[in-house]
């Protein structure tokens, strides 16, 4: 049977949990109402870890991404579609970062642009992609 404490805790942690994930959903690579994006300190300290770029196109990079991002905003799979845009966004980042020699702002339009193409059309994005996924959620 349940006290009255045993309830109140159970609030406090629930209140705690999403506290924790709306702070975390509002650093998301949100670039609406900007001009530009620039990358975070965390995301360039990321990109220095990553695999080098693939000159056939494949994106040897995106698992890393994706469990970054999982860890950074605490992805729970009920917006799927902007999960995945998340994780395109900052491949999107990380490839400019490679080609530009280093630059971490974008303008918003082109990071937006960018992200929905990989997403719907690049085949080597998807299948990492779903490849990262799957392996988050068998780990």
């Amino acid at each position: 049977m349940s006290t009255k404490q045993d309830k109140r805790n159970k609030r406090a942690k629930e209140k705690a949990k999403q506290a924790n994930k709306s702070r975390a959903h509002g650093r998301k690579l949100d670039a609406i109402g900007r001009q530009n994006y620039e990358a975070t300190p965390e995301m360039v300290e990321l990109f220095h870890t990553l695999p080098a770029l693939d000159e056939n196109g494949d994106m040897p990079f995106v698992n890393a991404i994706y469990d970054w991002s999982l860890a950074e905003y605490q992805f729970d799979g009920e917006n799927q579609e902007g999960e995945a845009l998340q994780v395109a966004a900052l491949c999107v980042m990380y490839i400019h970062w490679v080609t530009s020699g280093g630059a971490t702002t974008l303008m918003q339009n082109e990071l937006i642009e960018a992200a929905l193409r990989l997403v719907e059309e690049n085949e080597a994005f998807k299948q990492r992609y779903q490849a990262a996924e799957a392996a988050a959620k068998s780990a």
